[in-house]
């Protein structure tokens, strides 16, 4: 495709052709790899350059690799191949013994630091201050949730009110690596111990946890300036079907009772629930559904069997957005505002 169609809608405005945009993507486990299906869809209509990206868990992974500079092709490659299975760091006595005592001796059932330093491998273990504008604001946002003080937050920004371990003082957000924040928003409850922080306020000892928790599907965060019109679109990816839980973390549930399997309903209930029920109209029209197929969200083990069906299906459904339901005439921010050229 030449990225217009017949009547031009999904990416011309003032007869002008719109090829930037910024894309918030939903978390969802290992379903986040029907995300870079839907980037290919996107791509194939004319999307093929995204300014500012944003995440919360599966999706802050996709949103970072984008913002170090990574092609869309190399982000397709290795969110992709990523090897899934060997984030499911149990430790010793495997995944019911291990799980089970990383469980109650640290709060999530895998360590959490297999994914962590591939994460920085991948990222080249670069900072914020690596993914800035020219004006010094940030083209990386993710969102994660602080358990402890029952706060949303808004990653790097959020991080001046926690203790820097090594200076003793506030942290820096241009200084802290991309591959740890990540780590935090997409420490799923339960299965991922979660990242501690000292609050610089009053020293407390505060748990980080998965961004999903309180807004999996934050479409929202690049409407700063309710005063500005946008010169671009901004696009949500949110995941549809699949399973709440899968895999390892199914076989643990199942081995420890009712307790834990409650605790993680509570979550997947939860994530989004909050997103979904103030869904406004600037955000339906500018929302992208991505299929899962039947992936649960820890199938870590499972999804590399079915990744270029969901990738194929996520694609389609992608360029059916585009086709069918976009209108880029008809887009509106949070705060009213349509695209100016």
């Amino acid at each position: 495709m030449n990225g217009s169609s017949q009547d031009g809608r999904w990416n011309t405005v003032a007869g002008q052709v719109i090829h930037e945009a910024d894309g918030v993507f939903e978390g969802g486990g290992v379903k986040g790899v029907a995300l870079v299906g839907a980037l290919a869809g996107f791509a194939e209509c004319g999307y093929t350059e995204w300014k500012s990206v944003a995440g919360t868990s599966a999706g802050a992974i996709l949103a970072a690799y984008l913002a170090v500079g990574h092609s869309l092709e190399d982000a397709m490659n290795t969110i992709a191949n990523a090897p899934y299975q060997t984030f499911e760091d149990w430790g010793r006595g495997g995944e019911v013994a291990g799980g089970a005592l990383n469980l109650i001796r640290d709060h999530g059932l895998c360590h959490g630091e297999a994914f962590r330093q591939w994460m920085s491998a991948q990222l080249a273990g670069k900072r914020f201050r690596d993914v800035e504008n020219p004006d010094g604001t940030t083209r990386l946002k993710m969102i994660a949730t602080d358990i402890t003080r029952g706060k949303m937050l808004v990653l790097p920004a959020d991080l001046t009110d926690y203790i820097d371990a090594e200076t003793g003082q506030p942290i820096v957000p241009r200084d802290f690596r991309i591959a740890d924040a990540v780590r935090m928003s997409m420490s799923i409850p339960y299965f991922f111990e979660p990242v501690h922080l000292t609050a610089a306020a009053d020293a407390q000892q505060c748990l980080i946890v998965d961004g999903g928790v309180l807004s999996n599907f934050p479409v929202w965060l690049f409407d700063a300036d309710p005063g500005q019109a946008p010169t671009r679109p901004t696009f949500g990816f949110k995941i549809t079907g699949g399973h709440g839980v899968g895999g390892g973390l199914e076989r643990v549930v199942d081995h420890l009772g009712w307790p834990v399997e409650m605790a993680l309903r509570m979550f997947q209930t939860a994530t989004g629930a909050w997103d979904d029920r103030f869904a406004s109209h600037s955000t339906v029209v500018r929302t992208c559904p991505v299929p899962a197929g039947t992936l649960g969200t820890t199938d870590f083990a499972r999804v590399q069997t079915v990744k270029d069906h969901v990738v194929h299906d996520a694609k389609e459904a992608a360029v059916s957005f585009l086709h069918e339901k976009f209108d880029l005439s008809e887009y509106r921010n949070t705060y009213g505002r349509s695209i100016v050229t």
